[in-house]
């Protein structure tokens, strides 16, 4: 495990990844108190972090200590080169930090700087290290050198030992690093390790904050293999993960209410791991949709198959994890707009930066007017409710139009139409028969069709509204056309994935006539509403709660269709 540790500590290339998610969480196990972490855009005078007490079983007396954090090895350059070196930032901390930043109840504690690296301080640069250790050292001033073994062992000794972390998750934890290059396998033994430390039920408070900081700092292990490697899709795969079980065990906790200490650091560690989330999403989608999503065709080639399955879930995956951007982008500006306006005017830019893409992405990849499998309402339904949110609906209303018009058209031709199918070999070979009694089993269901009835009736001409419902009739008479509501037990089920849960509305059926349709949908709404009591939308996350619906293949509520009707 040590030596895992320490490979991974060197393969940060980033010094926010020790600085901003690692070291905290670590120093809050090992018995300090952090009472600082990087701001962005401030000056440090050379302290990343700030922390006070005892390491256990090495302190006698408390002590400041002054971390100063640097990336992978410390070479030469990286000593006294430029405004940011090595010494440079030393300096700085006896010189301004020491002198004017220490709070009045810290001044009389014997001070450590730590001068702390992911990998080591090269061999070329030691001599200076040590000279100028020898040269500043005092009484009251003592320095360390905190690099990847020395951290690695800590975090072995106090977060990740045999006799703190159980078999069953070291297992895991090691076959999911192991497996960074087969996201599906990575994901599976995540998973599973997650699904042993993240539980709801905990001792104490002391434990439940332990198991959250093991969490974390093992996710991100995973999270940086995977960026190193180029595997994106692992990456982004356990970091969502990771957020949701997070969520699963401090929502009992109630957190966002109270600002006792145990919520503050509650609040912390999830924030933690939703950053790490948006950091590896944002880096994600940098690469694939950002980067491409004007190009005609581009990324469908990309996806490097002959198959049209293929490019059509490679695509609504990309089109899902686009649309969970832009509405996690939302709510993050709207939080800040009455703390931190600057910050929250990029949000806002960075939302309508990520609708353009969508509407970029679906114009050059036609594929996305004809879904294959019917829970892509899923996508098609998230991207309706964040351009209802940007007030841009009427440059998404072609596109419902279409899917409408290539879907249905495609079943009367026994064509590439939607079905409820979800096997990868049943998608594959769909469909195998023209046949009504092929096409019924096919279609036995349906949660897309319903939400696009709904949207054709508000954005499309008469002529083709009746056009689709009279297809729809026709083609798939026996259709289950129907909606999902979250029930009472939703809220302690759908953040681990469990699907056994909810209530299914089926009497939706295009049919009736959009006057039965409607009475029948709004009374569902009034009578289903458990949605109110999932606690991450009584937290206002309601980003939370959507994601969760995505990750797990659950349809979104129809309370999320109305938004811009």
């Amino acid at each position: 495990m040590r030596i895992i540790l320490k490979e991974y500590l060197s393969s940060l290339k980033e010094r926010g990844d020790l600085d901003r998610f690692v070291i905290p969480n670590l120093l809050a196990e090992i018995g300090l108190n952090v009472i600082s972490t990087p701001l962005t855009g401030a000056r440090q005078y050379g302290v990343d972090i700030a922390a006070v007490g005892k390491i256990k079983d090495e302190d006698s007396e408390p002590h400041l200590y002054l971390f100063c954090v640097k990336a992978g090895n410390i070479s030469r350059n990286d000593w006294d080169t430029g405004a940011h070196s090595v010494r440079t930032e030393l300096t700085e901390i006896l010189d301004v930090y020491i002198q004017n930043r220490i709070s009045p109840k810290y001044a009389s504690l014997p001070i450590k700087i730590c001068l702390c690296c992911g990998g080591e301080i090269e061999e070329t640069v030691r001599d200076n290290w040590v000279a100028y250790q020898k040269r500043y050292t005092t009484e009251k001033v003592t320095y360390e050198e905190w690099n990847g073994d020395r951290i690695a062992d800590l975090m072995v000794r106090c977060l990740l030992a045999s006799e703190l972390l159980e078999v069953s998750a070291r297992k895991n934890f090691q076959k999911s690093v192991a497996m960074i290059n087969e996201p599906t396998a990575c994901y599976r033994y995540a998973r599973a390790f997650l699904m042993d430390l993240l539980t709801e039920d905990h001792s104490s408070n002391r434990s439940q904050l332990f198991k959250l900081r093991q969490s974390y700092i093992c996710l991100h292990a995973i999270i940086a293999w995977a960026v190193d490697e180029d595997n994106l899709e692992s990456a982004y795969k356990v970091a969502e993960l990771g957020v949701l079980l997070c969520w699963n065990a401090v929502r009992s906790n109630e957190f966002w209410k109270k600002q006792n200490k145990q919520n503050v650091m509650l609040l912390f560690i999830f924030d933690q791991f939703t950053k790490l989330f948006l950091s590896i999403l944002d880096r994600y989608l940098s690469k694939t949709a950002y980067a491409h999503c004007e190009k005609l065709h581009v990324l469908s080639a990309a996806v490097h198959s002959k198959e049209a399955v293929d490019v059509n879930l490679a695509l609504f995956e990309l089109l899902g994890r686009l649309a969970i951007h832009g509405i996690w982008s939302y709510y993050i500006s709207k939080k800040l707009a009455e703390t931190n306006d600057t910050y929250s005017s990029e949000m806002v830019k960075r939302t309508n930066y990520t609708v353009s893409s969508i509407v970029s992405l679906i114009n050059s990849n036609p594929t996305l007017n004809s879904p294959i499998r019917d829970d892509h309402m899923i996508e098609i339904c998230l991207v309706i409710y964040l351009a209802s949110l940007t007030n841009r609906i009427a440059q998404f209303t072609s596109w419902v139009r279409n899917i409408a018009d290539f879907s249905s058209f495609a079943l009367r031709l026994s064509g590439f139409y939607p079905t409820c199918l979800t096997d990868y070999a049943d998608l594959l070979n769909h469909p195998v028969s023209g046949e009504q009694s092929y096409r019924d089993k096919a279609c036995a269901g349906s949660v897309l069709y319903p939400v696009i009835f709904h949207w054709m009736k508000h954005i499309a001409e008469k002529e083709k509204f009746d056009e689709f419902t009279e297809r729809l009739r026709r083609m798939i008479p026996d259709c289950t056309h129907q909606a999902w509501f979250p029930d009472e037990e939703t809220d302690k089920l759908i953040w681990r994935g469990e699907t056994y849960h909810g209530i299914c509305v089926s009497d939706l059926s295009p049919n009736n006539g959009y006057d039965s349709f409607s009475k029948m949908l709004k009374l569902a709404i009034d009578e289903c509403k458990a949605i109110e009591d999932i606690s991450a939308i009584k937290a206002d996350l309601i980003q939370v709660f959507l994601m969760a619906c995505r990750h797990h293949r659950l349809p979104i509520p129809p309370v999320f269709w109305f938004i811009g009707t």
